[in-house]
């Protein structure tokens, strides 16, 4: 296997271990034990945690310690106000630009993956890849990086709360389908305000959740 694809699968199974929580924020990452545990030499390793540095899910030290970030409400809140600010945006580019093939795809997301979530957990991992593929439908690729680096820390918060808001669900899929009717009708205004009452509302229920649960005051 090259040192490229090693890293590749590597990266890939760090970054899906640290937004699911199953690493913890804060927790150390030794080069030498996941190295061992992929089999591989400390180089890829390396690389591996050189791109989760870029996307902040990890800090590398000067003295080569490399932890998991920590999750705070700080990052919380910066992530939300991201979210407010690109959400709508991206939902215009993609009346403007998305085509009926696009919507139709988008429509398998929601009456698909959000049909077969039945907890908390799989319910973040499909609202996570709607709001995902509408970004990148938007055909921005800056706005879908910066969409896909938010949602990540957002889901990672969530997971560190040990609970979705209770608004979740059902109604992040009656949304949805609104979105997706917005998006059909062309209507950039709707979709728009269809979205930013989303985020708002999700934003109210989120800060909610952060403080009820005190998981970012306990470090």
């Amino acid at each position: 296997m090259s040192t490229d694809v090693a890293a590749d699968r590597i990266y890939a199974e760090l970054r899906r271990r640290i937004i699911s929580t199953e690493l913890r924020p804060g927790s150390l990452l030794h080069i030498r034990d996941i190295a061992n545990e992929f089999g591989t030499s400390p180089t890829p390793v390396r690389d591996a945690l050189q791109v989760l540095d870029r996307d902040g899910l990890v800090e590398v030290s000067p003295r080569a310690r490399t932890r998991v970030k920590p999750v705070t409400l700080k990052s919380l809140v910066d992530v939300l106000d991201i979210r407010e600010a690109t959400g709508p945006m991206c939902c215009r580019l993609v009346v403007q630009y998305a085509t009926d093939a696009d919507i139709d795809s988008l429509e398998e997301v929601v009456e698909q993956v959000y049909d077969g979530a039945d907890h908390v957990q799989s319910i973040l991992s499909a609202s996570h890849d709607f709001h995902c593929r509408v970004a990148l439908l938007s055909g921005n690729a800056r706005l879908h990086q910066i969409t896909e680096l938010c949602l990540q820390d957002l889901e990672r918060s969530l997971r560190v709360c040990g609970a979705e808001p209770h608004r979740a669900g059902e109604t992040s899929l009656v949304e949805h389908r609104a979105l997706l009717a917005a998006f059909r009708a062309r209507d950039a205004d709707l979709a728009m305000a269809i979205e930013l009452e989303h985020i708002q509302t999700s934003r109210t229920a989120i800060l909610a959740l952060a403080v009820e649960s005190g998981a970012f005051f306990n470090s």
